[in-house]
């Protein structure tokens, strides 16, 4: 059975609800980092999101640019996805997994695009 974490993004507030039921949770796998995501398949009727990232069982953050939902090592090398430089020019090698949602993500940050006048507020649907 596979379990995901949802960190909803607004303007002022985020806010966090697990998701385990089957239905909701066929219609996250096979989504990419940046693709937009009608409220409705995973209980918030009227909202549309946009996924803007995640992370694995163990903590590995998805990177937009690396293809696939393996876990890869890249070489980072500006202030970007799990790595912050102490100083300019360097380098490193770390391990992240690719943009695509699967199983093994635990994580996923939403931020809210739009929300239907007729909807429930999002404090009531968690």
């Amino acid at each position: 059975m596979v379990r995901f974490q949802l960190n909803l993004a607004d303007e002022k507030q985020s806010y966090k609800k697990e998701i385990d039921d089957d239905a909701m949770t066929r219609h996250l796998i096979g989504k990419e980092v940046g693709d937009e995501l009608d409220g409705q398949f995973i209980g918030f009727e009227g909202y549309l999101f946009k996924i803007t990232g995640g992370s694995d069982h163990a903590g590995f953050p998805m990177v937009p640019g690396v293809e696939g939902a393996m876990p890869k090592r890249i070489l980072i090398g500006h202030r970007g996805v799990g790595y912050k430089p102490d100083r300019k020019g360097k380098r490193r090698r770390k391990r992240v997994r690719g943009r695509l949602i699967s199983e093994d993500i635990y994580q996923i940050n939403l931020k809210i695009l739009e929300r239907d006048k007729s909807s429930k507020a999002i404090e009531e649907l968690l």
